[in-house]
């Protein structure tokens, strides 16, 4: 392989990349932690959640997680799953429901 070739895989790469906080996504949509990512410095990072306007990384494994802005990071969009948020308000009433459900059981059997 020459290195002309690899120069090429490595920009056809990086044009992959795009912004975190540029991805395109509905309103109930939430991007699922675990994945790589590449910090504007050009480290290779592991991003471990993801919040509002920033994200947790962990630089390397066994290191200290720390804070980065969303602006800062670069991800392939192709590689970032995705949760529709109404699943998780979904699964909030059903474990409430449950709850309630005990509730009245154990009421029942005290009576």
């Amino acid at each position: 392989m020459s290195m002309g070739t690899n120069r090429k895989s490595a920009e056809k790469t990086k044009s992959e990349l795009v912004r975190l906080d540029s991805v395109s996504m509905d309103e109930d949509d939430e991007i699922l932690p675990d994945f790589e990512a590449e910090v504007d410095d050009g480290r290779r990072v592991w991003v471990t959640a993801v919040l509002e306007r920033t994200a947790v990384i962990e630089p390397a494994p066994g290191e200290p997680k720390v804070l980065v802005n969303r602006r800062r990071l670069f991800v392939n969009p192709r590689h970032l799953r995705v949760r529709h948020l109404a699943s998780k308000e979904a699964a909030r009433r059903g474990r409430e429901a449950a709850r309630q459900l005990r509730l009245q059981e154990q009421q029942s059997s005290a009576a």
